[in-house]
């Protein structure tokens, strides 16, 4: 289930709207093509920009359920070992976008990660995009020059249908699923899972995942499916659902366990 497709890149010189944006950096250009990667659990669009020494990774992440995407940007800079949350804009030369954001380092180090989740209506108006630009408030802006981007993200489509063939997302509807998987995740949280940033600054929210459940009825991924709006609280319940869900795998009609996706139920974080 793992391949790379390469896409020609191709230069496009376009302005970019910058409301909301202020002194806009200058926008990179690509040093290399488009990777789409298929990965097992998730598919993902990456494309090195800016200096050759010390690349800038701009990265498109879409949910299996394609209702969400996240774009990345990994810079080649250390970044604070907890995540701290802040709002952003992303921009693609219609308006701004704005999308709260993660920025944390890497657990090997020496780089840092700037984790925006948008819609995918909003990801559509990249189609006809020449740049991007994302802002974080508190934080570095960046901008980057796109190009064949009808084709890209209709790479990522096809991969994420393929994705969710993959791990039998329709088996029930299609008649291959006897069984789906069974577990429950509202046990598995603690109090002192609340992320102390947003105890600080008083957050709650509601949030819902989809599950990648393989066969031993282990959690192979997390993606968030309907984002609390609060992007610590998702990126914990992630993690405390990984690190703890165990689940029963899903059954074909010959009694053989198969790969599946679970959907949970929403998970609330409300302070006291």
């Amino acid at each position: 289930m793992r391949f790379h497709i390469l896409y020609a890149m191709l230069l496009v010189s376009a302005s970019i709207s910058t409301t909301g944006v202020a002194a806009p950096p200058a926008a990179l250009d690509p040093l290399k093509n488009w990777v789409v990667d298929y990965g097992e659990t998730q598919c993902a669009a990456l494309r090195e920009f800016g200096d050759p020494a010390k690349p800038i990774i701009f990265g498109i992440i879409p949910s299996p359920d394609g209702g969400t995407f996240e774009l990345l940007v990994k810079r080649p800079r250390s970044g604070p070992d907890f995540a701290e949350e802040m709002p952003g804009i992303v921009d693609f030369g219609r308006g701004p976008i704005k999308a709260w954001l993660l920025y944390f380092g890497t657990k090997k180090g020496g780089s840092s990660l700037y984790q925006y989740r948008i819609s995918a209506e909003q990801m559509a108006q990249a189609r006809s995009a020449s740049t991007v630009t994302l802002h974080a408030d508190g934080g570095e802006d960046f901008s980057f020059r796109l190009a064949v981007m009808p084709a890209l993200l209709d790479g990522l489509e096809k991969c994420t249908a393929d994705l969710r063939q993959y791990w039998n997302m329709n088996a029930e509807k299609s008649g291959k699923l006897a069984t789906p998987s069974k577990g429950d995740v509202r046990r598995i949280f603690d109090s002192d899972d609340y992320p102390s940033d947003a105890l600080r600054q008083d957050q709650e929210g509601t949030a819902q995942y989809m599950l990648l459940i393989d066969e031993k009825g282990s959690v192979a991924a997390c993606h968030v499916m309907k984002p609390s709006g609060v992007p610590v609280l998702d990126a914990m319940g992630c993690q405390v659902i990984r690190q703890r869900a165990k689940f029963t795998p899903a059954v074909d009609h010959n009694g053989k366990p198969i790969r599946s996706t679970y959907v949970t139920p929403p998970i609330r974080w409300a302070i006291g």
